[in-house]
């Protein structure tokens, strides 16, 4: 009683029971960041056998799943698809995003609760993108804590259905990279079963390649002027290729409430660095970077472009993503000669990824839907 009494008296005083939840929830969200950390820490020690790293990774991807599956109320859309459980195994439509009828139907298989679909897509968010950073095998450890940082993760608690398809976009990135047009459509079509948004992404293959020019930077901006004037038809686009499934209201707080101007500048930092860092990095033909920075720079453009509505601002979460590879490959591509200003681009990378951390925490606490952090047991 006393413990609770301090914690209450600490939130505020009108905090009540909602101050001590925040305190909950944002101590599971600590957690799992810390407890991933040190995992991280002890694998990279030099004398770590392979096997062992293996094992961390493994420990880290369940430790991120389970917490995003086994959830309950956390997410402002989660009531949402609750609600739709039912009727995604009922009405089946092969012209309606239908993977989330065939996983619905495999969850009323295994066990017929939407709290089974709902680690089910879990599974299928968090577990391919684990399984690809650890393929590519470069700055491993940093890359699944940026996942983190970036918002990747949690906000797949908001949109189970656009971060399933942004995890599997994310998965096609080799065939962007590659210039395999036909292969990324196939991507992009998976993508769509889940979330139909997802065939938006196919004509990024046209933005992607190549280094970054001025002419890249004009067919860009465009891009960013034709989102701002037909912002109204986008809406309507997106709202009929759904199919009146999950409607938003266009006079609804989603659509017309401004994204938080923080969320914009945490999304353009990794272009705002390289830009401040440009003359240090290798001109080297290296498809990964350039593609990858290409993306990054795309991502910043569709979040300025849709900084007004936050319904249209979640396009985003299929650029964003790649920028867990790109923020690790910024350091490493210095040239040799500027060896001597290693120490500054270090503290300013650090700097970079501290601010990250700050805003992830801040973004969580700040959010009702998210920090309110109950397990399926407590329902």
């Amino acid at each position: 009683m006393i413990f609770d009494g301090i914690i209450l008296s600490s939130c505020g005083k009108n905090a009540g029971f909602d101050g001590v939840q925040r305190i909950k929830g944002m101590f599971v969200y600590l957690s799992v960041f810390l407890i991933i950390s040190f995992l991280f820490v002890f694998s990279a020690a030099e004398k770590c056998k392979p096997v062992i790293k293996i094992m961390v990774y493994i420990v880290a991807t369940t430790i991120l799943t389970l917490v995003s599956g086994l959830r309950y109320m956390v997410g402002t859309d989660y009531k949402h698809y609750m609600v739709l459980y039912s009727d995604y195994i009922e009405n089946f439509s092969i012209f309606s995003q239908p993977a989330l009828s065939v996983f619905a139907k495999l969850s009323s298989f295994i066990y017929n609760d939407y709290a089974t679909w709902f680690l089910i897509m879990a599974l299928i968010t968090v577990i391919p993108v684990i399984v690809m950073v650890v393929k590519r095998n470069q700055s491993i450890e940093l890359c699944i804590l940026l996942y983190v940082l970036l918002g990747c993760w949690h906000f797949s608690f908001n949109i189970v259905k656009q971060s399933v398809a942004a995890t599997i976009l994310f998965c096609g990135f080799s065939f962007l990279r590659d210039r395999k047009f036909w292969h990324w459509c196939l991507f992009c079509m998976i993508a769509a079963t889940f979330h139909v948004s997802a065939v938006l992404m196919i004509p990024i293959y046209f933005l992607a390649d190549g280094k970054i020019d001025k002419r890249r930077i004009i067919m860009l901006v465009m891009f960013a002027l034709i989102i701002r004037i037909f912002y109204d038809k986008l809406f309507i686009l997106i709202a009929f290729m759904k199919r009146g499934e999950g409607l938003v209201d266009a006079n609804s707080s989603t659509v017309t409430q401004s994204v938080n101007l923080l969320r914009i500048v945490v999304n353009c930092m990794p272009v705002a660095v390289y830009a401040f860092f440009r003359k240090t990095y290798k001109n080297i033909e290296n498809a990964d970077f350039f593609c990858l920075f290409n993306l990054s720079l795309l991502n910043a453009v569709l979040n300025i472009a849709s900084m007004n509505s936050i319904y249209l601002n979640r396009i985003c979460t299929y650029t964003n993503i790649f920028n867990i590879l790109f923020i690790p490959m910024i350091f490493p591509s210095l040239k040799p000669e500027y060896e001597k200003i290693k120490p500054i681009v270090m503290t300013a990378y650090t700097m970079v990824l501290v601010f990250y951390f700050v805003f992830w925490v801040y973004d969580l606490y700040k959010n009702p839907d998210m920090v309110n952090y109950y397990w399926i047991f407590e329902r």
